[in-house]
């Protein structure tokens, strides 16, 4: 019977553990075939759009990746290497940009934009994770 159990809870973490890998890393996909495809998506008339959307999509690509690496370390921790992990990646975006030439260019504020957003999405995630420890600590004060 404990061997069943015990099956049974590998096979959810399992579960879990891919489901929290495979968001980061579809993300990171995502990110590649936007920075790579030869006509990317432009919006006339909207000053700096380009550097929010690469601000925007860093800054999620960190909270997806930290939320996996949480399972084996603390926020502080996940969110600094998940922050850096996005700042690498935009860093190869931007070299693949240069190298692959497939109408695309290598833009320094392109970068800066990522770290920018990689920053945010560091923050963003430990304030997250305080205030769900914060959470739970009062309501498990209140239940017992």
């Amino acid at each position: 019977m404990a061997a069943t159990c015990n099956n049974k809870t590998r096979e959810s973490f399992n579960f879990i553990y891919v489901v929290r890998l495979s968001l980061p890393v579809l993300w990171a996909g995502i990110i590649c075939w936007l920075s790579l495809t030869s006509s990317p998506l432009k919006i006339p008339g909207l000053l700096g759009w380009d550097k929010l959307l690469h601000a925007a999509a860093y800054a999620l690509l960190t909270i997806l990746a930290a939320q996996y690496l949480h399972i084996f370390a603390d926020s502080w921790k996940t969110a600094f290497y998940a922050g850096c992990t996005a700042i690498l990646y935009g860093g190869l975006m931007e070299v693949l940009q240069l190298l692959l030439q497939r109408g695309r260019t290598a833009e320094w504020p392109d970068l800066v934009a990522d770290i920018v957003g990689s920053i945010a999405g560091c923050v963003i995630f430990r304030q997250a994770a305080i205030s769900i420890s914060k959470y739970h600590a009062r309501r498990n004060e209140h239940h017992g």
